[in-house]
């Protein structure tokens, strides 16, 4: 049976990746499975769990509710009416972010991930580096 909402979903998942010039494997990697179980969230075959979603939420910057619902977040503008249009982030912070290399990218977003705790104590460590 066809399910709509899935294949929304699946459609946000894909653009938002592709925007990001990231790999079903990168974006695995980050969730900590497999880049079959991924791939799987982007062809409909399965639906995340609402953990993977706050993860996705998270990496991608976006309000968990542009995920499960068609509501366009307050930090993402859409240049036409068609919802599973890649979103642009305001200024071109989209833009800089695709030049970065692959491996300031994974950075980047495993920090997102994390607790804030975490993030200072490595931007404590970084500071502390530059002395």
């Amino acid at each position: 049976m066809f399910n709509e909402d899935k294949l929304v979903l699946a459609d946000k998942l894909k653009n938002l990746r592709k925007s990001f010039g990231m790999t079903q494997d990168d974006i695995a990697e980050l969730l900590d499975m497999s880049r079959t179980s991924f791939s799987k969230y982007e062809n409909s075959a399965a639906v995340p769990p609402l953990k993977v979603l706050r993860k996705l939420s998270a990496i991608y910057n976006v309000p968990l509710e542009y995920l499960i619902h068609d509501e366009q977040p307050g930090v993402l503008r859409f240049n036409s009416n068609n919802d599973n249009e890649i979103p642009e982030i305001d200024g071109d912070s989209l833009k800089y972010f695709t030049q970065l290399t692959h491996e300031e990218k994974i950075l980047i977003l495993k920090l997102r991930l994390m607790q804030s705790d975490k993030k200072k104590e490595i931007i404590d460590a970084i500071e502390n580096n530059d002395e």
